[in-house]
């Protein structure tokens, strides 16, 4: 098996492309103190959250270069992604049945 280095590994992301993922997370942060203004009672939690999956799956695809790299890699951060998500679950749900 031979040593990954830098000039084996995947290519990094152009900076057009960096722009794009910038512009997105941009939008997202918008939309995130717009969604922080609006009173949508209980749906507050459930767009914040949504928002704030989709900014990780940014970051985890372009920047993590996880769209290029190899698949062990990515069945790895789908399972931390996964597990995160869980207990996210978990959490809202002993929130939402409390008394």
């Amino acid at each position: 098996m031979s040593e990954r280095s830098h000039k084996t590994g995947p290519k990094p992301p152009t900076l057009r492309m960096n722009l794009w993922v910038l512009v997105a997370l941009l939008a997202l942060l918008a939309l995130t103190v717009g969604s922080a203004h609006l009173e949508l009672g209980p749906f507050n939690v459930i767009v914040s959250l949504a928002i704030a999956i989709a900014k990780a799956l940014l970051v985890m695809t372009f920047f993590m270069r996880l769209n290029t790299d190899s698949p062990l890699l990515r069945i790895v951060a789908a399972c931390g992604f996964a597990w995160l998500s869980v207990l996210i679950a978990l959490a809202i749900a002993d929130l939402l049945t409390r008394t």
